[in-house]
């Protein structure tokens, strides 16, 4: 920190470069880029509304093909009140990679006659997967390998109005992917508390209950993966493109960066080279791997939680941009006229450390919370039903506080800059409005949960995952070295302190 001048350059490096954004500096020049910025939204939401569901959601078949509530067989019949056994097999058939998980949940229909609330149950659940070489042409009694087999003590739970319980959970191939074809889930469920079923006088009891599956629509898997080849291949030709023609005004970010030596970089400069690289991983060039025949679960594993990794490197990296970039604006317009005194230049030192160490905590947590809810969740995979959670709960209690955090620290940092907004240069001012709008979209995805590997529907997954491409991809653009033919005049708003017009192009120096 205390190598950096006040301009965001190294110390000693000279005159920051000419960028593209102080060479198309024009009224016209920037309308262009609100309105294309603009026109790609529109072309997200559009996109993002046409996209096939998240999730199928079907409900459970017996082996005999029934899929009522009445096929639970009493597995003792004569058994005492407490220990009536209820058994129930389930064939799930033609699952392929690309569904991603599968989650059963049951539901108990309250027993006739009767009032109660909550029944206690032990259910004891054996799962068999086999491939297409051992399964039967039904999916029952074939050599295969035993996926599950647990008992779990469960309270069932019924609304007073509600003749069905509540969701509780029977069984899900978390954190294993889907690796086999067809899966066998034994079910007994066990009426503990003899409240569950239903004892009628001279009579076997019955137990009426449901059971649905949920999984991942391979059509969805397929949309996301073509998408993020597509962000892939925006992102490498932004960073890489050849095209050097026009002064350079369709090459890549580092193409142009070469023209530059590494030590005359602005810091903003280095801060969009490290964000074009964490956004390659952000897109998950991996993803397509999930899926593949010769893949071993434990990769598959991995290569889920690393795909986390980025999502929440990202978003953390991005929030740390925004919070220095607005200080640092603040910081160079009042060093313009009063200079910077030692006390300041420590009081900037502990402020940046402050901003690092928040955004450091939002991507801990939202590591922790993505892959405790995507790997290990026994519940729901949809993002809005695990929240019931304790711990899920408290993930999320923790990140709404470091949001709130973020955004009051970063609207009070914007409404400073709005102060002095006629000593930002225009070029500058604009791409600030840029990154506003994508700090709101950042705090509002992570929020709701559009940045979760596996978002409610698919125009949330397009929206968010779109507009941090092209925000980046902008800024890349915008930002690039300049090709002029004097490269030693800089026309940045802040080339020396003390000079008019202090600006954008002093990001990141605190």
């Amino acid at each position: 920190i205390q190598a950096m001048d006040l301009n965001g350059a190294f110390e000693g490096s000279g005159p920051p470069s000419k960028t593209r954004i102080d060479v198309f500096n024009s009224k016209r020049s920037l309308t262009a880029l609100f309105i294309a910025y603009i026109l790609a939204f529109a072309l997200l939401c559009g996109l993002g509304s046409t996209g096939p569901e998240v999730f199928n959601r079907v409900a459970a078949k017996s082996k005999d093909g029934d899929s009522s509530a009445k096929g639970w067989r009493l597995v003792n019949p004569g058994c005492e009140v407490g220990d009536c056994k209820f058994s129930y097999d389930i064939p799930i058939i033609h699952m392929i990679p690309e569904m991603q998980l599968i989650y059963m949940k049951v539901q108990v229909q309250r027993p006739t006659g009767t009032a109660a609330l909550s029944a206690s149950v032990l259910t004891t659940t054996s799962v068999i997967g086999c491939d297409r070489e051992h399964c039967s042409p039904g999916g029952l009694n074939f050599d295969g390998e035993q996926v599950r087999d647990e008992s779990d003590s469960t309270s069932v739970e019924w609304d007073a109005e509600e003749t069905w319980s509540k969701n509780f959970s029977l069984f899900t191939t978390d954190p294993d992917p889907i690796t086999y074809n067809q899966y066998n889930v034994s079910v007994v469920l066990t009426d503990t508390s003899g409240k569950a079923a239903y004892y009628p006088e001279g009579g076997d009891p019955k137990l009426a209950a449901k059971a649905d599956m949920v999984f991942v629509n391979p059509d969805f898997t397929w949309w996301v993966m073509g998408w993020k080849i597509v962000f892939l291949v925006g992102t490498a030709i932004v960073m890489f493109s050849p095209i050097t023609k026009f002064n350079g005004a369709f090459a890549g970010f580092f193409v142009q960066q070469r023209n530059v030596k590494l030590k005359d970089w602005s810091l903003i400069q280095t801060w969009i080279s490290a964000l074009l690289v964490v956004l390659l991983f952000f897109n998950d060039p991996f993803f397509p791997l999930q899926f593949g025949d010769g893949v071993s679960p434990g990769v598959k594993q991995f290569l889920v939680m690393q795909s986390i990794v980025f999502v929440a490197l990202f978003v953390s990296m991005m929030l740390c941009f925004m919070l220095v970039s607005t200080g640092t604006i603040i910081r160079s317009n009042k060093d313009q006229f009063m200079g910077e005194s030692a006390a300041g230049h420590k009081l900037r030192s502990n402020t940046i450390i402050a901003k690092v160490g928040l955004c450091s905590l939002i991507f801990a947590f939202l590591f922790f919370y993505y892959v405790i809810a995507r790997m290990y969740n026994t519940g729901s995979p949809q993002y809005d039903d695990f929240s019931e959670e304790q711990a899920y709960m408290s993930f999320e209690i923790i990140l709404i506080l470091c949001m709130v955090v973020f955004s009051l620290w970063y609207i009070v940092s914007v409404c400073r800059c709005i102060m002095n907004v006629q000593m930002i240069e225009r070029g500058y001012l604009a791409l600030l409005v840029i990154t506003v709008i994508l700090a709101i979209l950042m705090v509002v995805g992570v929020s709701i949960g559009a940045l979760f590997v596996l978002p409610q529907t698919p125009f949330k997954w397009m929206f968010f995952y779109g507009s941090c491409n092209v925000t980046v991809w902008v800024l890349g653009w915008a930002f690039a070295h300049a090709a002029e033919e004097d490269d030693t005049e800089s026309s940045w708003a802040m080339d020396s302190v003390g000079k008019e017009g202090a600006g954008y192009s002093s990001l990141l120096g605190g």
